[in-house]
Formats: structure tokens, C-alpha cells, sequence
């Protein structure tokens, strides 16, 4: 049991402790909770879904009868497609039309005709020489063979021939006229203008007849025949050459003919493969306009977008783009994970990401109205209101919050959603893309409030560079006109300023609710015009000189391994703010002896432990953020204060109390960065280095490996990521900067041979009172402020 010299130590180091956790509000940020985290991501998820998923589109009262003139002009409020019967019939006749009329040609026609005329003569020949038959029963059995009637006179003539083979022979004379041409029955079965398209019978080949002057009708066949009939040879036949000329029109027939069924076939085949005509009306597109009349064109388009809203499944659309969200998260907190330790997003981060992205998400739905009202009122297309959405707005302030990965992660998403939102094309998603990649380059640049403009500025220009390409290329080679390239190259331009000046006003408003420190606000910091290094410099100069060199050491080592080396200089600067406010307990305050010489350990330790407490006291009252308050709790981690350690122990070999080596300890936390882990070795190196008498290049680096392994093995950076790589990095940097920078070598002056004198005083004499007089001024504010 501790005796009662003990117990305000521990009371004093419980509070301490408690002050830490407080001002660090680990319970707010560092632990997990999931009836708080899991309800805020399913309503960040909800809020983008319901502000990126378009409304049904509702009418706003009666359509406008065809005719009537239109009170106020209506637009489309998203891309459709529609068919159009009209069209789409005109170029299906026109498929038809292209299909020319299928014929049958027989070649073999007329031959076959030939021979059925001479296959009938010899078999008249042959049964009037055989006897067998009756007349009768030759004469009906001819008519059979030839196919055409013939009286029982000209019959009894035509076996009295000589030669039978007369009558085959007249006959053919006059059908043979139609070997030499392609004849159909009628001709207006042919085609006004165009060819036709032939299938041969016989060899099933199929070719295009482009000129079918040599098809003719029937009857120019018979005409063709009968004027023959004057100079025809006849032969025996002649005296039945009016049979003969008759028998032969009769035989003559069209050998082309036209296949009405393979023709209506082919052109329903070919009017089948014609698409449907579908005209695109653009979201925004001016569906009638104020003043205009009515057509019915437009009511069809009208009808159109009332019967596609009532068709949309709204609910299904919503649910697949909440989906789709919740998977994009899904994935991003799967690719931090597998990112490594030094890339994972803390809680906080986490938090200010999905803030950011919500409130740019809504920021661009409002700048996208304002832009299509701007257009309306211009006169233009107003899907040139969609150059105007400030998407780089979370992209410059997550880089700078955050980091730039996750800032193009983000910006990449927002892009997307935004563009889908406005109805947007690839080409618009790459204009978006543009505008992020330059704010995710230029952002991780921004050391000033100032530098913000420009960074909006070279968003703006990449972006007006891009809007005639993407304009020329999601337009399908039409820009829309040189007005409407102008006012969106204008609105590009301005977007980029937007982004930059809505960045530059929500960055202090962010920074106080998460108590965040930006680069921008850490340079701020470090001024040497910032009111609270003047105090420490006034206060308590020793610590503030203490400061600036463990600054040195700290931002070069920053620099060394890849950390931040500007927030490792601000945390050196204000780890020990809370001296300023007792800076004569402090050693580097000190001139006139060590003043717990004469104080009993426990009480030192105490005002050691308070300087801790008070300094956050003063960071907090300033809103210094977490930064400066991580490096007032974290720079000692739980170090043993040995000196005063060591007395208690020697007072407790003659008072026989026990001593508590927990109580004389820091109560931390241990570095949970790699920022505080340089601190902590940048501390104790400057004040164990100052101790040296000698300090030469080989004695700094044996002091500095010995405080590092040290602190290494009293488990001080059992919280923080540094790497054995990163030790070394540090240990050089060290070694460097107080070899080269503070302990160099410099020449020794010579002494004047004489006093210079002015106006008959010595110039020591000159300087020394004021001095006094200064220093007498300081002393008594630090006396008042202790």
C-alpha cells in the first residue's frame, strides 16, 4: 500500500490520464460502434440512392390537343427512345421495294415442244402403215400425241404424205421462233422500271436481269409467228398450212414465268429484317415550345414519356443503384484493407469521406439546376448546365483531409453517379474524370489557402479545353453550335472556381467539427507571427528554442522516412506548450540553479506531469487540432521520469516507504503515429545531446543510438507503425542534422587589438543596458505568469 506521499502523485497522474483520453476523444473516434456506424452508413446509402435515382416523371395536368398553341414549354425530363411508326413503315416499303420479281425460266421449253411435235408425226407415220388401228382411233390417238385437236380431213391428209415429217417440220419452223427469246404471258407482268430476278428451272441457278428488253409477251410471240407465215416452207404441208399456223399459236407459251409466292416470301423476309425506327429525345429536349402549335408529332412524344413513366419500375431501379452503392462501399473498404496498415482509413476518416461525398453529391444537383436554368434563360441547349457541376469540390477537400487515393476513389464514384443522374454519356463521365485527376494532382500540392485558387484554376482550364471534344464526340460530330460551346466552355471554367472557392470555405468549418488539421492550417501553425509561439518565445524562451530544434530534427526525419514533415515541425513546436505557463520548473528555463533541488520528488514529478495537462488545456481553448494534441499527450509516451524516480527511492531507504515506478511514469498514450514516434525520439535526442560536452560526430551518434534504443526497448513504439528500415532513416537524419546544422565547426574570431569607442563610452556599455533592461522585462512576465 502506498503511503500518503505517493497518493496525489497517483491523483495527479490519474487526472493527467484522464485529461489525455478526453482530449483525444477516443471514445468518439477510435472505437468501433456499430449501433451508431452501421445505421449512419444505410442513411448515407439511402441519401445517395434517393438523390441520384431520377423521379417518375408526372404530368403536370392535361395534355395539349393537336392544334392548340402551347402555354408554356415542355421538355423531356430524361433520354427516351421511341418508335416511329411513320419511319419506320417508310423504310420497310422501301426494304420491300428492293426485292425484284422472282420468275421461273424453263430454257428447255421449246425444245421439248419440238420434239413432242416430231415424237407425234412418225407415230402418225408409223400406225398408218401398220393398218391395226381404225382411222378414228389414229386420228385420236395423234391429237394425243401432238396435243391439239385436228379434224378427220386434215387428218386423212396428213397420213396421205409422203413424208409425214412435213407437218413436224412446218410446225417447228414457227415454234422454234420462240428458242431465241424469253416470253411471258403478259406484259405487265414485267416490272415499269428495275429488273428482275430469274431462277432457272432446270439448274436452279438465280441471276438479276437488269434490262428485260429481251423478255416478251405471248402475244408478241404469236405476232412474230404469224408474220412468218408468209415465207414459211411448208413442203407437202402446204395444203394445211392454215392448220399448221393455227397448231402452232396454239402450241407457243410463255417459258418465263412469274412466281407471285417466292416474290411475297422474299420481300416479308426482307421487310422482317428491317429494325424498328426509334427517335432519341434528349433529356431536357424541348418537347413543344411556348407560343408554338401543337402537332401531333409532339403529343406522340408527349404520350410517349407519360406511358414510359407509368412502365418504369421505379422500385427496382432504386433498389439496384442503393445495391450498387452499398457494393461500391463494400469494395473500397475491401481495397484499404488489403492496402496495407499505413493505408487504412481510420474511423475519422472514414467519417469525414462519406460527409464530404454527400454534401458535394448534393452541391452538384444544385449547381446542375442553376446551370440548366442559366441555359433556359440563354436560350440553349440546357444539357450544358451539366458543365457546371463542381464534381473536383470532394476530390480537393478529401485530398487534403484525407489523402489523395482516397480522394480519387471518391471523386471517381461521385462522377459516375452524377453522370448517370444528369443522363449523361461516357464522354460527359470523362469530362468529370478530367476535372477530378487534375484536383486529385493539384490538391496534394496545396500548402496555402491562396494556392486553392489555382488549383481551381488549372481544374477549370482542363476542363474548358475538354468541353468542345466531349461536346463534338457525344454529339456524334455536332457541337450544338458555337453559343452553346462557349457558354459551356464558361461553365467548365467556372466549375473549376467553384471548386476552389466552396473548398476554401467549408475546410476551417470541417476541420472544427472533426478537429482536424489541414497542411494548409499546420503551416499556419508554424508561422513565427502565430500569437502562441510568440508566447512560448516570451514566456518561456528556453522551451520555445528547445522547440525549435526538436522542430529541426523532427521534419528532417519527417522527411526521411515519408511521413508528414509539416506536421511533425507543428507538433515539435507546440509538444511542450504547456510550459509557458510554470517555465521557471522547467530545466531549459532555468539560470540560477534547478528549483527541485529544494522541492521532495513527488511534488516535482507533479508540476512535470501538469505541464502536460495545461498544454492541452491551451490546445484545446485554441482549437489547435488533433495534431498539436497528439503531440502534448504522445511526446513522452510512458517514460519513466528517472531523476525524480531515483530520489523517491533514495529518501525511501530512510523513510521506509514503498515507491511506485507506475507513478513516476507518463501516463501516455505510447506514439500511435509515425509523426508522434519521431517527436518522441527528436525530444529526448536534442536534450541528451545538449548534455554533451564534447559533441563531435561520433559522440552524437553514439548519444543518438543510445536514446533510440532505448526508448525502443522500454516499449515505447509498441503502438506506432515504424518500420527497422524507418529507425535507420530517423537515426540519420539525426546524425545529420545536429552534425551539420547544429554542432558544426566554426572558426574562432580574433580579438580587436582595441576597445572601439563611440562618443567617448565603450560600445559594450552602449548594448549592455538595454539588455539588462529586457531581460529584467521578461523575468518579471514570467514571474507573473507563474
Amino acid at each position: 500500500m502506498t503511503g500518503n506521499r505517493s497518493s496525489p502523485l497517483a491523483a495527479a497522474r490519474a487526472l493527467l490520464s484522464a485529461t489525455a483520453i478526453k482530449a483525444l476523444a477516443d471514445d468518439r473516434w477510435e472505437t468501433v460502434r456499430p449501433w451508431i456506424d452501421y445505421p449512419l452508413l444505410v442513411a448515407f446509402v439511402v441519401f445517395l440512392t434517393l438523390l441520384f435515382t431520377p423521379p417518375n416523371w408526372r404530368d403536370a395536368g392535361p395534355l395539349p390537343v393537336v392544334g392548340a398553341i402551347a402555354e408554356s414549354t415542355i421538355r423531356a425530363d430524361r433520354d427516351l427512345l421511341i418508335e416511329d411508326d411513320a419511319a419506320t413503315e417508310l423504310r420497310r416499303k422501301a426494304a420491300e421495294a428492293s426485292v425484284k420479281p422472282i420468275f421461273n425460266y424453263d430454257p428447255e421449253l421449246y425444245f421439248n415442244i419440238v420434239e413432242r411435235v416430231n415424237k407425234a408425226a412418225a407415230a402418225m407415220a408409223a400406225r398408218a402403215a401398220s393398218k391395226e388401228l381404225e382411222e378414228a382411233e389414229r386420228r385420236l390417238a395423234f391429237q394425243k400425241d401432238l396435243g391439239q385437236p385436228v379434224n378427220a380431213t386434215v387428218f386423212a391428209l396428213l397420213e396421205a404424205f409422203e413424208d409425214p415429217a412435213d407437218v413436224a417440220r412446218a410446225i417447228n419452223t414457227f415454234v422454234g421462233i420462240g428458242l431465241d427469246h424469253m416470253v411471258v404471258a403478259a406484259r405487265d407482268e414485267l416490272p415499269r422500271r428495275g429488273g428482275i430476278q430469274i431462277r432457272d428451272t432446270v439448274t436452279q441457278n438465280e441471276w438479276q436481269l437488269t434490262d428485260p428488253s429481251r423478255v416478251i409477251d405471248l402475244g408478241k410471240l404469236r405476232r412474230l409467228v404469224q408474220a412468218r407465215a408468209a415465207t414459211a416452207t411448208y413442203g407437202e404441208a402446204r395444203i394445211v398450212r392454215s392448220w399448221v399456223l393455227e397448231t402452232a399459236l396454239a402450241l407457243v407459251r410463255p417459258n418465263l414465268i412469274a412466281d407471285l409466292a417466292a416474290t411475297g416470301a422474299a420481300r416479308e423476309q426482307k421487310r422482317a429484317a428491317v429494325e424498328a425506327t426509334y427517335v432519341k429525345i434528349a433529356a431536357d429536349e424541348v418537347i413543344v415550345r411556348e407560343g408554338d402549335r401543337v402537332t401531333q408529332a409532339a403529343l406522340d412524344r408527349l404520350h410517349a414519356l407519360q406511358e414510359k413513366a407509368a412502365n418504369r419500375p421505379y422500385l427496382g431501379e432504386t433498389g439496384a443503384f442503393g445495391a450498387l452503392v452499398t457494393l461500391m462501399l463494400l469494395l473500397g473498404a475491401l481495397f484499404f484493407q488489403r492496402s496495407g496498415h499505413r493505408f487504412r482509413l481510420t474511423r475519422k476518416q472514414v467519417y469525414i469521406t462519406l460527409a464530404v461525398s454527400a454534401g458535394a453529391a448534393l452541391l452538384g444537383f444544385g449547381f446542375h439546376f442553376a446551370g440548366r436554368g442559366i441555359a433556359v434563360g440563354l436560350d440553349i441547349d440546357p444539357r450544358s448546365g451539366t458543365f457546371l457541376i463542381p464534381v473536383a469540390t470532394a476530390t480537393i477537400l478529401i485530398a487534403l483531409l484525407v489523402d489523395a487515393r482516397t480522394s480519387l476513389l471518391a471523386g471517381i464514384g461521385l462522377s459516375l453517379m452524377l453522370t448517370h443522374r444528369v443522363g449523361g454519356d461516357i464522354w460527359l463521365l470523362a469530362y468529370y474524370l478530367l476535372g477530378v485527376l487534375v484536383a486529385g494532382v493539384t490538391a496534394r500540392r496545396v500548402r496555402r489557402r491562396s494556392e486553392l485558387l489555382r488549383s481551381g484554376l488549372a481544374i477549370g482550364l482542363v476542363q474548358a479545353i475538354s468541353v468542345p471534344m466531349v461536346l463534338v464526340l457525344g454529339a456524334g460530330g455536332g457541337a450544338g453550335g458555337t453559343e452553346m460551346i462557349v457558354v459551356s466552355c464558361f461553365f467548365a471554367l467556372f466549375s473549376g472556381a467553384i471548386s476552389a472557392m466552396v473548398a476554401t470555405g467549408a475546410l476551417p468549418v470541417i476541420e472544427h467539427i472533426f478537429d482536424e488539421a489541414t497542411d494548409m492550417r499546420l503551416l499556419e501553425l508554424a508561422s513565427a507571427d502565430n500569437p502562441l509561439l510568440k508566447q512560448i518565445a516570451l514566456l518561456s524562451p528556453g522551451t520555445y528554442y528547445h522547440s525549435v530544434m526538436i522542430a529541426n530534427l523532427a521534419e528532417a526525419a519527417g522527411e526521411a522516412i515519408g511521413a508528414n514533415p509539416i506536421k511533425c515541425r507543428v507538433m515539435a513546436l507546440y509538444h511542450d506548450l504547456g510550459k509557458s505557463v510554470r517555465p521557471a520548473y522547467f530545466a531549459e528555463n532555468q539560470h540560477d540553479g534547478n528549483i527541485h533541488d529544494r522541492l521532495p520528488p513527488e511534488l516535482s514529478a507533479r508540476i512535470i506531469f501538469a505541464h502536460i495537462k495545461d498544454g492541452i488545456d491551451i490546445a484545446r481553448k485554441h482549437r489547435l487540432g488533433r495534431a498539436v494534441l497528439d503531440a502534448i499527450t504522445q511526446h513522452q509516451g510512458t517514460t519513466l521520469l528517472q531523476v525524480f524516480y531515483d530520489r523517491a527511492v533514495e529518501q525511501a531507504k530512510t523513510t521506509g516507504q514503498p515507491v511506485r515506478e507506475e507513478d513516476f511514469r507518463y501516463p501516455g498514450p505510447k506514439p500511435r503515429s509515425r509523426e508522434a514516434a519521431i517527436l518522441l525520439f527528436a525530444d529526448s535526442v536534442e536534450a541528451a545531446t545538449r548534455a554533451l560536452k564534447s559533441p563531435g560526430p561520433a559522440e552524437l551518434e553514439a548519444r543518438i543510438a543510445s536514446v533510440m534504443d532505448h526508448k525502443i526497448a522500454d516499449g515505447q513504439l509498441e503502438e506506432s507503425d515504424l518500420t527497422i528500415r524507418d529507425l535507420a532513416a530517423i537515426r540519420d537524419a539525426f546524425r545529420r542534422t545536429l552534425t551539420l546544422g547544429v554542432y558544426h565547426s566554426r572558426i574562432e574570431y580574433p580579438q580587436p587589438l582595441k576597445p572601439v569607442e563611440t562618443g567617448g563610452r565603450r560600445g559594450d556599455d552602449n548594448d549592455e543596458r538595454p539588455r539588462d533592461r529586457r531581460l529584467g522585462f521578461l523575468r518579471d512576465v514570467a514571474r507573473r505568469s507563474s
